[in-house]
């Protein structure tokens, strides 16, 4: 990674670590298919009206059938289970169940895209899952039926966020971030608005889940996904997720700022290790970096 890479790295775990924290204050109000489609909705939009302004508009449509997949893979059913889980889960616990989106993107990757894991790279993602393990503690979780479902939840968004980011890279070198940022928001738009119209919020929603709404949309989707996407291409896709282990130590931060929790010894450690893991995962050099790659940086 270069240092731009990295910087950009740090950035989208910072946006992405913020949407547990909003995804819990907005959906009871909106519901999860509300919510998401709505906040699709709004990043879609947002980003199409900034770049008709500046007279760029990309032709995402050319692509429409791959962005519908894209969309699926990477926004509405990942970001539905997500949302779903948070009535459930406390967000410490989605962190962890999320920082495993790297031990599911090496393997799919290494298969899919030639990307080869050195063992500088394997430490990096078991030292990062150490650390996601200090950073949120062991806790007794009561074991009922709905725990185990949000539980599964998770974790099927983490399998799918791994498999997205490996399709983005095999399908999607040659569209811009801006591109693939609208194509997909806009499809996972339509895939989702018949269940969300189905599902609409029984009441008005309080301002708190609006506010949180629209933080979500523009932070953890639009300006999310542009960095996501250019990491993509510049560093592949199993470094690249490896942002999941930055996800809880910026859940923390935010807990901190915005709810004022306090924070032990544990947490403090748990953020330097996953820092550590994140360093050295971060270390690879994929195979699949060829002139497709090249021409997108």
């Amino acid at each position: 990674m270069q240092a731009a890479d990295r910087v950009a790295l740090v950035l989208l775990g910072a946006l992405w670590g913020g949407g547990f924290l909003f995804t819990r204050i907005a959906v009871p109000a909106f519901g999860p298919l509300a919510l998401v489609d709505l906040r699709v909705l709004i990043a879609g939009v947002a980003l199409l009206l900034w770049v008709m302004a500046r007279g760029e508009v990309p032709p995402f449509w050319r692509r429409w059938r791959e962005y519908l997949v894209l969309g699926v893979l990477n926004v509405a059913l990942p970001f539905t289970l997500i949302a779903w889980a948070a009535l459930t889960l406390p967000a410490s616990l989605g962190s962890i169940l999320m920082a495993t989106v790297p031990l599911f993107t090496a393997p799919i990757a290494a298969s899919q895209l030639n990307e080869r894991v050195s063992r500088r790279q394997a430490v990096g993602l078991i030292v990062g899952f150490i650390g996601v393990g200090i950073l949120v503690g062991l806790r007794p979780l009561p074991l009922t039926p709905a725990f185990a479902a949000a539980v599964s939840a998770l974790l099927g968004a983490a399998a799918l966020y791994a498999v997205g980011g490996v399709y983005t890279a095999r399908r999607f070198t040659g569209a811009s971030p801006v591109e693939s940022t609208i194509g997909q928001q806009l499809a996972a738009f339509i895939l989702l608005l018949p269940f969300a119209l189905a599902m609409p919020p029984r009441a008005w929603p309080p301002l708190s889940a609006v506010v949180a709404l629209l933080i979500l949309a523009v932070f953890s989707s639009v300006l999310a996904y542009l960095l996501f996407f250019r990491l993509i291409t510049s560093v592949g896709a199993t470094a690249t997720a490896t942002v999941s282990y930055l996800l809880p130590l910026f859940g923390t931060i935010w807990a901190v700022v915005v709810a004022q929790e306090r924070i032990g010894l544990e947490t403090l450690v748990g953020m330097v290790v996953i820092l550590c893991g994140v360093l050295l995962a971060t270390e690879m050099r994929p195979s699949f970096r060829n002139r497709r790659f090249a021409a997108w940086r």
